[in-house]
């Protein structure tokens, strides 16, 4: 009995010791902050952008590659608005049309069917890319803005000289367009004059073929001119076919990065006239070629042997004549 309340006795006395050892010590964790980036990517200008787009009226695909930094195997969520009025308050661009992407990080795209764009303004595509699992990571500028993208979906130059031409010959006036659209299309001119003046013009309807951005091409109307010592106007008219319908002027937007004089709706169309001017003149030596004036100076010593033939020919006849 003896023995037996000695060992209760030292187990009460042991016993805290006993509890502190068996009680578990807190773990490590460690909690890393995940940031997104954004890398380069083709785009319908040829070059390298950080939002890509490729499209047609019927479509808009835009390209992204996003991924984590560090790189953790978490999906991203990104949405994609046209024309959204802010890039900081993205509030402002729900309910407009848009395209989203869920999955895995990388390269990725998401389409808008149909979309709405603004032919009198330049337009943008703002992206929004998270975290689904944790939201509050997110991608924005150095400035706090959500990355957007801006785009003409038509935008065109034209350039077209005139000067001072020579009287009987036919040249061909260069009317050169480049495309600055993310729509790819064609372009139209109409070269004309008024009745009265006197210039004659052939091939004066030219289209040129779809352009891409940054593509240009030059289409020649043909003019000739019939007198000189006059000048006169010589009208381009120009539109770009990938244009929706008028109904007034008002419907025209300002697309042309070079200098028109004016602008209309016509038939439904929108067109940018050019005006430049025309002036007829004889063609005067200084203007003449190599070619021509060794023709020229040929001529003249022929001619000038010829006349110093005959007239020693009729003194020789004198001659004879008073003998």
């Amino acid at each position: 009995m003896k023995n037996l309340f000695l060992l209760l006795l030292l187990f009460i006395l042991t016993f805290p010791t006993s509890l502190a050892q068996v009680i578990s010590l807190p773990g490590n964790t460690t909690f890393v902050v995940a940031s997104i980036e954004l890398y380069l990517v083709d785009d319908y200008t040829g070059g390298k952008q950080f939002i890509g787009l490729f499209g047609d009226k019927s479509r808009i695909d835009v390209f992204w590659s996003a991924r984590y930094n560090p790189d953790i195997p978490e999906p991203i969520n990104v949405t994609c608005w046209l024309n959204c009025k802010s890039n900081v308050d993205i509030t402002q661009c729900y309910g407009l049309q848009n395209c989203s992407y869920q999955g895995k990080v990388g390269p990725a795209s998401c389409t808008i069917f149909n979309p709405k764009y603004n032919y009198s303004a330049i337009n943008n595509i703002t992206c929004r890319f998270l975290n689904p699992n944790y939201p509050s990571i997110e991608f924005k500028t150095r400035e706090g803005n959500y990355p957007q993208r801006v785009f003409y979906p038509i935008k065109y130059s034209v350039a077209v000289s005139g000067g001072i031409y020579t009287v009987g010959k036919t040249i061909n006036l260069p009317v050169t367009f480049v495309s600055f659209s993310l729509l790819t299309g064609n372009y139209t001119s109409l070269a004309y004059a008024q009745p009265t003046s006197f210039i004659t013009i052939d091939n004066s309807h030219n289209t040129t073929s779809n352009l891409k951005y940054s593509q240009m091409e030059t289409v020649y109307p043909k003019i000739t001119l019939i007198y000189a010592g006059g000048k006169t106007q010589l009208y381009i008219n120009t539109t770009a076919n990938e244009l929706p319908l008028c109904n007034s002027i008002a419907d025209c937007p300002d697309i042309i990065t070079s200098d028109y004089q004016i602008k209309s709706c016509i038939q439904k169309k929108c067109h940018y006239v050019f005006i430049t001017e025309i002036g007829s003149a004889y063609l005067s030596l200084p203007e003449y070629e190599s070619d021509d004036l060794a023709s020229i100076l040929m001529i003249s010593i022929i001619m000038f042997l010829v006349l110093f033939f005959f007239k020693n020919k009729m003194i020789f006849v004198k001659g004879n004549k008073k003998e």
